[in-house]
């Protein structure tokens, strides 16, 4: 089924931290290259109005049952197949710096974590600890972009979603807390 250019495609999908609302662009190139899905573009565990009040007020957000690809990665995640999240590919707007922690998040590896320090210093800019904390909550895309894997030096740190998201996500991957 063709969609015209500006329509977005949301659906919510069952995840070990609750339900995930998930718009992807079916003409967006992400990443990871062009998928036949298209990219993500937003998804977030506070549903579809939240999904789509961050992005352009140009696009038509239009519900719909699953894209069977995103449906099936977000299924093997919950079924402790934890790399499939790293399949899905994404598109999201920002800076170089935002572009290479982005990134550099998509390296940490499902039942790990690193530092806010850590990850600037995988971004390229290892003195831009906070900075690194500004991208991560201006992450469209989690958990496809694992901010949930990012913590404070001091502990957990929080979560644009609520600390209980990032622990259950945490959890379902293996770390310990």
């Amino acid at each position: 089924m063709s969609h015209p250019v500006g329509t977005l495609l949301a659906a919510s999908y069952r995840t070990p931290a609750g339900p995930l609302v998930v718009v992807v662009d079916p003409h967006a190139s992400g990443d990871l290259g062009p998928a036949d899905y298209g990219a993500v573009v937003a998804a977030t565990f506070r549903g579809l109005d939240d999904a789509t009040a961050r992005l352009a007020s140009d696009v038509i957000v239009r519900p719909r049952s699953a894209v069977p690809f995103v449906r099936d990665v977000l299924s093997r995640y919950a079924d402790g197949d934890l790399d499939a999240l790293d399949e899905v590919s994404v598109s999201q707007p920002g800076g170089p710096f935002q572009q290479r922690a982005w990134r550099a998040m998509r390296t940490i590896r499902a039942g790990s974590v690193d530092t806010y320090a850590g990850l600037a210093r995988r971004a390229g800019s290892a003195r831009a600890s906070r900075a690194a904390g500004t991208v991560c909550s201006s992450n469209l895309v989690a958990p496809f972009v694992p901010c949930h894997r990012v913590i404070a030096s001091t502990g957990i740190g929080g979560y644009g979603y609520g600390v209980d998201i990032k622990i259950a996500l945490l959890e379902h991957e293996g770390v310990l807390l």
